[in-house]
């Protein structure tokens, strides 16, 4: 019986290409009730609008029938009509209405989380990388969870708004790009013997550090500092190897140049995130939210995240074209 999705994993690049110029307009519409809540829902719509929909392009590995998963393929179909809901829910107030149309941001969420326990079934997916990629997929409705209970106005068990708000983009950036980028990295890191046994090390620090984060926030700030500290080792290791043993092996100008953005991007947004978590737990102020959202923010989401995927995306259609 003939697949009537016929999607394949371009369809995501084009939605996040789409996704960055509604990203551009929205500028031009005022959100947001304080300056870092502007900043950090639109930091919420960029890994909605581009951030999901590009590593979700990335995900399917050549040796894989990822591709051919329903889960996958509706995954893919139906990112633009819930992206474009959860952003008509940021022009509305917070309320009833507003949280239905996030709602349909969590289903999305959901059907990529459904895709990330399928692939746990697999086993040729089951190295070091490709768990990690998985890890990612089945974080993410978390986010979903939280994009709701935002546009819904309410302080579930007690929380403020901008820690609600706060925990969404966390689930978007560190828990679902993270854990992906880590694993296109070592996909290609595979082929050093000598860094293999190293690299494991990079997904633990990640996804344990990403439960235990959110344990520090309803919990123990100490928690949150651990985890911080966790996803950071982890982080930093990653941008040790790419730079060490990545750049040097492509011949990818552009991608070489947004690769190496990425990772000192994602040393500089860590170094904040220790010291964030630390002025927490010890009540000595070092960085506050406000400060926070426009540093780590800023280059978690833009410099990390979207220069990494979109440097991978790079990377590999040269070696498909180069292959082909």
């Amino acid at each position: 019986m003939t697949n009537p999705f016929r999607l394949k994993p371009r369809w995501g690049q084009h939605s996040a290409i789409l996704g960055g110029l509604l990203c551009f307009l929205l500028l031009l519409v005022r959100i947001g009730d304080s300056p870092e809540t502007t900043l950090m829902q639109r930091i919420v719509l960029l890994g909605i609008l581009v951030i999901v929909p590009l590593a979700l392009s990335l995900v399917p590995a050549s040796d894989s029938r990822d591709e051919e998963s329903l889960f996958y393929r509706l995954a893919l179909l139906a990112q633009p009509l819930a992206a474009i809901g959860a952003v008509v829910s940021f022009l509305l107030e917070p309320g009833v209405p507003a949280a239905v149309l996030a709602f349909l941001w969590f289903c999305e969420t959901a059907l990529i989380a459904m895709f990330g326990l399928q692939r746990l079934c697999k086993p040729e997916l089951r190295s070091t990388a490709e768990v990690s990629i998985t890890a990612g997929l089945i974080f993410v409705p978390v986010a979903g969870v939280w994009l709701v209970v935002h546009r819904l106005g309410i302080q579930l068990l007690g929380y403020g708004d901008t820690i609600i708000l706060l925990t969404a983009v966390h689930f978007h950036f560190a828990a679902y790009a993270a854990p992906i980028l880590a694993g296109l990295a070592g996909r290609r890191l595979s082929q050093f013997a000598g860094v293999r046994g190293v690299f494991k090390l990079t997904p633990i620090g990640i996804i344990a550090g990403t439960p235990l984060v959110a344990a520090g926030i309803s919990f123990s700030p100490a928690l949150a500092l651990a985890g911080t500290v966790m996803i950071s080792i982890g982080l930093v290791l990653l941008a040790v190897l790419v730079a060490g043993w990545i750049l040097p092996s492509l011949e990818s100008i552009p991608g070489r140049v947004l690769l190496l953005l990425s990772s000192v991007s994602c040393l500089s947004a860590m170094i904040l995130a220790c010291a964030f978590a630390y002025s927490i737990v010890f009540n000595k102020l070092i960085i506050d939210i406000p400060q926070m959202a426009m540093t780590h923010g800023i280059l978690n989401a833009f410099g990390f995240s979207l220069c990494g995927l979109v440097a991978w995306c790079l990377v590999n259609r040269e070696t498909s074209t180069a292959t082909g």
